[in-house]
């Protein structure tokens, strides 16, 4: 009887989460949007901010543990995951550092992917056990609400006292910081957007504003599991991270390394920085990161360059937004290899799509390595450029939170180009009419590229719905 019963709930709950979680995206997504959000958006940006391009992963986490260390008094760190390594409990370290100095510190994760687990599984008791720390999870998992499975936080942003804020696609952690790569390494990319006169109309602000909503949001919950008899051991905690901190400024670890007084100069001077970042709203969100492409995509004259980790265009999303690709303009897309990806199932997504993009007047380019690459961003005709968390798939458009910058300027706009021109030297361009599963390394990884093109006959599945 009991067995009966326990297979009738498993099933009962099976069939619930098949319809809450997968068959609920039966239901039409939205197919007229007005457009009057994101031009705002585009039009509201800074003209005095400065930006810097920060290609490098291991300097990118030097600039964050610098900008904390001038941090006077609020940080704000929004972020997918906070993965193991030493790079993130220096990251770390150097936060309750800056707490101990009266700074006001605020964390949001992701409340399913977020990674304090494992080696980080103390971390939260230790911000429970600081007056200056708060900790709060984006959509904590719900059991028994599966359609909030899919509501993820996505934005990589860090605040530091309306000064500086670093956005982009690197998540904390070895894989993305570490000076000597894991095997897991991936090459990201971020921007420093500086407001060095401290101008309220500055992009930095509208970050910021932007992360008061999610703070705030009844999607928003604090952390709950760090219980006041765990106080001791995150004492405990902050007292080894402040012990690892000491000990890698007195050996002169470089990523903990004083930079030079004038280390943001080097910032370039910008026509405009606009901030622009998907609704905080669950299932179909309205695609205001796919239409701020689309929307300066249809306008190029000379050439868009994009890089994606992949790209899985789906019906749902030519639906909400079209793209119109001007055939004077030259097309290019970077995007990683079979060999190379980190994600078989997202990668399975574009090789069921690789012959219908490459009908079109885009020429693809697959990266060799070495490692990935998880970079997000376009370059319109050498001018505007987008950095950001947002990947082109149906999930950056419709279900995750995402956010990006959009710099008009050449000199940043040429400074990008450079940088994905050099993982682009070490791509392979793919050619029209090529076997999708042999398009690039055929004599290796045979067991991952078969997984990868089963996987891909199966992924109509997804896209049908999204």
């Amino acid at each position: 009887m009991i067995l009966k019963t326990t297979i009738a709930i498993i099933l009962f709950y099976s069939v619930y989460v098949l319809l809450t979680a997968y068959l609920i995206f039966l239901v039409p997504s939205p197919s007229n949007i007005e457009n009057t959000d994101v031009e705002k958006s585009l039009t509201e940006g800074s003209t005095t901010d400065r930006v810097l391009l920060l290609e490098d992963g291991f300097q990118s986490g030097q600039v964050r543990i610098q900008t904390i260390r001038e941090a006077k008094t609020n940080i704000d760190v929004a972020y997918y995951s906070i993965q193991k390594g030493k790079t993130s409990e220096l990251f770390f370290a150097a936060l309750f550092d800056a707490a101990d100095r009266g700074v006001h510190i605020r964390i949001i994760l992701d409340g399913i992917f977020h990674s304090l687990r494992g080696e980080l599984r103390d971390i939260p008791d230790a911000i429970a056990a600081h007056p200056n720390v708060e900790l709060r999870y984006y959509e904590p998992l719900h059991i028994f609400m599966p359609w909030t499975w899919h509501n993820r936080l996505h934005d990589k942003i860090f605040l530091v006292d309306n000064t500086y804020g670093i956005i982009g696609g690197q998540n904390i952690g070895d894989k993305y910081m570490a000076l000597q790569p894991p095997k897991d390494y991936v090459f990201d990319r971020d921007v420093l957007v500086y407001n060095p006169s401290h101008d309220t109309n500055s992009t930095v602000v509208k970050m910021k504003e932007y992360i008061d909503q999610l703070w705030n949001h009844p999607f928003t919950k604090p952390e709950k599991h760090a219980k006041r008899q765990h106080h001791a051991k995150g004492l405990k905690e902050q007292a080894e991270l402040a012990r690892l901190y000491k000990e890698a400024q007195a050996q002169n670890d470089p990523f903990v390394e004083v930079l030079p007084k004038d280390w943001a100069q080097g910032a370039l001077r910008s026509d405009h920085v606009a901030f622009i970042h998907n609704p905080i709203k669950r299932l179909y969100k309205d695609p205001i990161m796919w239409r701020a492409f689309v929307h300066f995509a249809n306008q190029a004259k000379s050439r868009v360059y994009i890089q994606t980790p992949y790209a899985i265009p789906t019906k749902k999303m030519e639906k909400a937004v079209h793209l119109s690709m001007n055939p004077k303009a030259e097309w290019l897309m970077l995007t990683n290899s079979i060999h190379q990806t980190p994600n078989p199932l997202a990668f399975a997504g574009y090789l069921s799509s690789k012959k219908r993009l490459l009908d079109t007047s885009l020429s693809i380019y697959e990266y060799q390595g070495p490692y990935s690459i998880h970079g997000k961003s376009f370059v319109i005709d050498d001018y505007l450029s987008m950095v950001g968390s947002f990947n082109l798939d149906a999930r950056s458009t419709f279900l995750n939170t995402e956010s990006a910058v959009v710099i008009s300027g050449s000199a940043f706009a040429n400074q990008l180009t450079e940088a994905m021109d050099i993982k682009r030297a070490n791509s392979t361009r793919v050619a029209k009419g090529e076997h999708p599963a042999e398009s690039t390394n055929p004599k290796g990884f045979v067991f991952k590229r078969v997984a990868i093109t089963t996987l891909s006959k199966l992924s109509f599945l997804w896209k049908f719905l999204l």
